[in-house]
């Protein structure tokens, strides 16, 4: 875990030597505390120097096999970068934790075997590692709404196995305001964490891009989940497979110039 750990400090700096061109005057901290269970969180909140007291807060979640360096590091195929660079530029600050047994949690098993084993019917260590994510991020935004109380809105951005988690914690938590999600996965076989389960709970201003030939959420499936949301939300489908296409992005900002956001 420790070499692990190294690696992603490496990462961070790397990032930030990059971002420095790119965008100057921001910067990125690394985040580190200790979950209620005594699992170490880590993580990162990304700001720029004016970034006000009152800013709106942008939660980050990724995808299985991922970090929270998916959102940092420049021609991921995924652009995550190019999400989180349109957030900073719009006033966002924003924050990211790695998923449990993710980036520097990784200790005896990688994920994958977590994912392999809930195909074979042994669904618990799948189910904990979500459920137990999304209970970390109910803990960073307990500490980061505490240092900044007057931010104006908590907005969750995921990514596949992030869009499954954010969509848990914007039915469970009412922080949350507002809610970007892509392809989240169906994951049927895990029911107890499956977005549909949740759906019926999320009534915030929602968007939701699916792609038509996902192969870990079918189009039945994704017609299931809008329709079983609290609130309908604004659907965008891609012609693609679960890798989505790098204009998905400007779909994500057409979708915060309408919010005003």
């Amino acid at each position: 875990m420790k070499r692990n750990l190294r690696k992603m400090i490496v990462a961070v700096v790397a990032v930030l030597v990059t971002s420095s061109t790119s965008f100057a005057c921001t910067y990125v901290q690394q985040l580190g505390y200790d979950a209620p269970d005594g699992n170490r969180i880590t993580g990162f909140i990304y700001q720029t120097t004016d970034t006000k007291n009152d800013a709106p807060l942008a939660v980050l979640m990724h995808g299985l096999m991922g970090s929270s360096l998916y959102w940092l590091a420049e021609d991921n195929l995924m652009y995550g970068d190019d999400v989180t660079a349109e957030l900073i530029k719009r006033g966002y600050r924003v924050v990211a934790l790695d998923a449990r047994a993710h980036g520097a949690r990784i200790v005896d098993r990688k994920p994958i075997e977590y994912v392999m084993a809930a195909r074979k019917g042994d669904t618990e260590a799948y189910e904990t590692m979500i459920m137990n994510t999304v209970k970390d991020y109910r803990f960073l935004l307990d500490k980061t709404l505490k240092k900044f109380p007057e931010s104006s809105q908590v907005m969750v951005v995921g990514y596949s196995m992030g869009a499954q988690m954010g969509t848990l914690l914007a039915a469970e938590d009412r922080r949350v305001t507002h809610l970007v999600t892509m392809v989240p996965p169906a994951v049927r076989n895990v029911p107890q964490v499956s977005p549909i389960k949740f759906a019926p709970d999320v009534s915030i201003p929602w968007l939701l891009i699916t792609a038509d030939r996902d192969e870990y959420s079918s189009e039945a499936q994704n017609v299931e989940l809008i329709e079983a949301a609290g609130r309908t939300p604004e659907t965008h489908a891609f012609d693609s497979k679960h890798m989505l296409p790098g204009n998905y992005v400007e779909t994500v900002k057409d979708w915060l110039d309408r919010l005003g956001q």
